[in-house]
């Protein structure tokens, strides 16, 4: 038996890894939604990307790998020469499955995977701790990091740590994928508009929280997502459209329950921050139409932030939907119905100068960049 600490540069040497976990149950555990095989099959099939390598997954004891099991194997491990179940080879390297999957948890986004399993490439002895709290830790830890560089201040501070727990448990339900999840943000918008149009005062402040939990719960489809590896083009674009919709219910629900109980003066002043949001969500959505990207109603922080000073570090806080949704359930809650919608249209106005300012920058930008090819064709310099 190959042991102790074998460099993965090695690779060429060997032919045959064993992946040795403790028990069946250990094997099929769902960590972060995918069974603990299936991780250990990916990170492998990663590690020794190029290299003929056979790869056997065995538990101690007796094994039937499950079809979700076998599903995920063949999606994240291809390419890689699998076997599951069955007897391990004579004369093969043997990782600790266990070890191996808490190696990969652990490791930053873009981490050496490399690196990680050879921190697994040990003799396979175990004590009496039981695998399931390794695993466990992994499946935490996995979705720990689930946040984005991105996210704002009320997001990291409080969205998160609810969402990150739902999202810990939907993923210990087969078959749940983000779709489930971006469905379920939908559901709760629905639920909201039809609280704020139909409520009365009660429907108001039931709209407001169901604005709130939507907001956390929009987190749940991308932590679900990155955490199982299946991020999309679509998924995200899907995302926004929904993110994007359920904004402009909201307002239109709150401006609508005010317009009826006969406070003309705030309906005005949502109807015309409902008018602006709709326009720089029409022309963000232009434009990604446009140039072929897919739809992304966060464009415009990512080109404001970056350059980003503290204070506007602040202001794209300050016009980001988590604070938004949190602020406005608060002051609704609060009896400042009305205060809410004023502020709106203001933040609106300020919201819809910086993206129409964005968008002309960076179309000139682009229009420039198109430019400069034929220029230099013409000054006589080859490309």
């Amino acid at each position: 038996m190959m042991e102790d600490r074998v460099p993965v540069n090695q690779a060429d040497s060997l032919s045959v890894i064993d992946i040795v976990f403790r028990s069946a149950a250990a094997a099929e555990y769902r960590v972060a939604g995918i069974p603990a095989a299936a991780r250990a099959a990916r990170g492998v099939a990663e590690a020794f990307a190029g290299e003929d390598i056979r790869c056997i997954i065995t538990a101690e004891g007796s094994w039937t790998p499950g079809a979700g099991c076998r599903a995920e194997c063949r999606r994240l491990a291809r390419g890689l020469h699998l076997v599951l179940g069955g007897s391990p080879a004579p004369g093969a390297l043997r990782i600790d499955g266990e070890a191996l999957v808490a190696a990969l948890a652990d490791l930053a986004p873009g981490g050496d995977v490399a690196a990680a399993v050879q921190l697994a490439l040990a003799p396979v002895t175990w004590g009496a701790e039981d695998p399931a709290l390794a695993l466990r830790h992994a499946s935490r830890t996995i979705i720990a990091g689930t946040g984005k560089a991105t996210d704002g201040i009320v997001s990291r501070y409080l969205n998160r740590r609810i969402s990150q727990r739902i999202t810990r448990t939907l993923l210990r339900c087969p078959g749940i994928t983000p779709f489930h999840a971006t469905l379920g943000t939908a559901t709760l918008g629905l639920a909201m508009i039809l609280s704020l149009l139909l409520g009365g005062h009660p429907g108001l402040i039931l709209g407001a929280i169901l604005f709130q939990a939507a907001s956390i719960f929009d987190g749940v489809d991308g932590e679900m997502a990155r955490a199982t590896w299946r991020t999309s083009d679509r998924g995200a674009m899907l995302d926004s459209l929904v993110d994007a919709l359920t904004n402009l219910a909201f307002v239109t629900g709150v401006t609508v329950n005010l317009a009826l109980s006969g406070d003309m003066s705030a309906s005005l002043a949502g109807a015309a921050g409902l008018v602006m949001l709709a326009s720089g969500l029409f022309l963000i959505g232009r434009r990604a139409k446009a140039s072929g990207q897919p739809v992304n109603f966060d464009v415009i922080k990512g080109h404001v932030g970056k350059r980003r000073s503290a204070v506007m570090q602040w202001l794209i806080w300050l016009t980001m939907r988590d604070f938004f949704a949190a602020v406005a359930a608060l002051l609704i809650i609060l009896g400042l119905t009305r205060l809410a919608l004023f502020a709106f249209a203001i933040v609106a106005a300020g919201w819809l100068v910086v993206t129409v300012t964005v968008l002309v920058r960076t179309s000139r930008r682009h229009a420039a960049a198109a430019k400069r090819p034929d220029d230099a064709l013409r000054g006589g310099y080859s490309l």
